[in-house]
């Protein structure tokens, strides 16, 4: 198997990701990581420059759109979405500052485990798994937006028929999906291709932060399992103090490279998996609401939170790789020979025993195969006080399209009276 480097399986993904304004890191694309640097004045930074602030800005529409039409349970849902998806652009741009750096630096701690003895226990094919998480979930991604695009348009042509407007079929869509732009913006075709460009700025970041840790524990895992499988060839075997010396100084090697990692990543972490379980409960509730719905309707729906829930779970799996390696590697200390037991199998063994080695979320939890117990007892608690609060019987799906119009023009002339006075 060739020699594979983080950086050189990541590169093309990490270059896509710029596309959607991530990451905004000066030759990204290139090979070699001492040509990785961050210009402040370069195209990357310009083009991520524009698109946050497009989002910024729209989300203050949003904001004033919902002050006058009022705050329930689903507008909260779009602030939500702008919320995380502009933070997760800024948490980026911060990890773009420091990208170039500890990208050097990992390439160093690689230069160990490419080498002999290491290289005899290269079996894991890492560039093929990195690419294919990728693939696999930006694709259901994608499946996601055209599902929910083209449940979009079905309710545009049924709110245009059924509520008898004037107006033409785009335009109806651009007011039902950007409604708080159309009380600002006056509609114009040029401008679809625009917003939608933008809607996808916003929708990428969601499933690709999810991505991105799932990349980066898979690099650090494929290290961690090179040093266990060594410790593993020659378990219960008596072996020098200097074989354990050498493997407990390249264990330590590999947790200073994940703290370094995971003190870049942590805010990631939280916010990702904040907004998993916040998006999921929030899904769950609307279940109530998409009862007896059309079937596109359904389908996008049912697929929406399929995809969200199977994608945070392979999220936290693939994350606590690192951490379940570990524990591995204490499994073949522990069958260490009483007569091969020396000082630094002991300094290893209280190494091991003490340190977590997982990743974090800014010191709130760790991410290991618990935690996936931890947030599906959570979600399913959950759904059952709201199912024993709800009562479905009383809750419709909503057919009239044109109680929204009415509504909006109250507040509206309401709006307009106290100001006039």
């Amino acid at each position: 198997m060739e020699k594979q480097t983080f950086h050189h399986s990541v590169r093309k993904i990490l270059f896509i990701s710029q596309c959607f304004g991530l990451l905004p890191v000066t030759n990204v694309w290139h090979k070699d990581v001492s040509r990785l640097h961050y210009k402040w004045l370069s195209i990357p930074c310009a083009y991520s420059a524009v698109i946050l602030i497009l989002d910024i800005m729209e989300f203050g529409v949003v904001i004033y759109y919902i002050t006058r039409t009022g705050v329930n349970f689903h507008t909260s849902g779009t602030v939500s979405l702008f919320f995380v998806c502009i933070w997760e652009h800024i948490i980026f741009w911060r990890l773009a500052l420091k990208w170039p750096k500890l990208m050097r630096q990992w390439r160093q701690v690689e230069e160990l485990f490419l080498q002999v003895p290491y290289q005899l226990y290269v079996t894991f094919n890492m560039k093929f798994w990195i690419w294919f998480w990728y693939l696999l979930i930006m694709f259901a991604a994608f499946l996601e937006h055209c599902l929910l695009v083209f449940n979009s348009f079905q309710k545009s042509d049924l709110e245009r028929r059924q509520c008898n407007l004037n107006v033409s079929y785009w335009e109806t869509l651009y007011g039902r999906e950007r409604p708080h732009l159309s009380m600002v913006i006056p509609f114009q075709y040029w401008t679809l291709p625009v917003f939608e460009w933008l809607n996808l700025t916003l929708a990428y970041p969601r499933s690709f932060t999810d991505v991105f840790i799932i990349i980066v524990s898979i690099g650090l895992a494929a290290r961690f399992r090179q040093l266990h499988l060594r410790m593993k060839a020659v378990q219960g075997k008596p072996m020098p103090a200097i074989f354990w010396l050498e493997t407990r100084e390249h264990y330590l090697v590999l947790r200073k490279l994940l703290r370094l990692v995971n003190n870049e990543l942590s805010a990631l972490i939280l916010l990702a998996s904040a907004n998993n379980m916040y998006f999921i409960c929030f899904q769950l509730f609307n279940s109530f609401v998409n009862i007896g719905v059309d079937w596109v309707a359904e389908m996008a729906f049912w697929f929406s939170l399929l995809y969200n829930i199977v994608r945070t779970l392979l999220t936290l799996y693939l994350a606590s790789l690192v951490n379940e390696y570990t524990k591995q590697i204490v499994s073949c200390l522990r069958d260490v020979p009483s007569r091969s037991w020396c000082t630094e199998t002991q300094r290893f063994s209280d190494q091991l025993s003490v340190d977590v080695t997982a990743f974090t979320a800014a010191g709130f939890f760790s991410l290991t195969r618990g935690l996936i117990l931890g947030m599906t007892g959570t979600i399913i608690t959950y759904q059952l006080m709201v199912t024993d609060v709800i009562n479905e019987g009383s809750i419709k799906q909503v057919t009239d399209y044109c109680a929204k119009y009415e509504h909006f023009e109250e507040n509206f002339d309401f709006y307009n009276e106290q100001h006039s006075d």
